[in-house]
């Protein structure tokens, strides 16, 4: 029989933080900073794995902090060029550059 050993892989600080990074999206003003540094975080992460898998684990913190940082850059993108389109077409989306604090440029 073979002896199969159980290595106590250590889950990667980075991806821990891309995870919790990811996970703050809902706090306003706060996303904008800290979903690209998510993004780079879980990046990081799965680089630092792929190099010493056996060292390290968490490759799906990094990814879910990936996936999390990424949809909400993706948000506040389409949520600034609906605010653009109201400042400069009207187009109806008043209610998104309040929501984005940029009612100032409305009038």
């Amino acid at each position: 029989m073979i002896k199969q050993e159980i290595v106590n892989k250590k889950n990667s600080a980075l991806a821990i933080w891309s995870l919790v990074l990811g996970l703050l999206f809902w706090m306003p003003l706060f996303n904008v900073f800290f979903s690209p540094l998510a993004v780079y975080l879980g990046i990081r992460a799965l680089i630092k794995i792929k190099n010493e898998p056996i060292k390290y684990g968490g490759k799906w913190q990094a990814i879910i902090g990936i996936i999390l940082g990424s949809a909400m850059i993706v948000m506040v993108l389409v949520g600034l060029f609906l605010c653009l389109s109201e400042i400069f077409y009207k187009t109806g989306f008043e209610q998104v550059c309040i929501d984005l604090k940029l009612g100032a440029f409305l009038k």
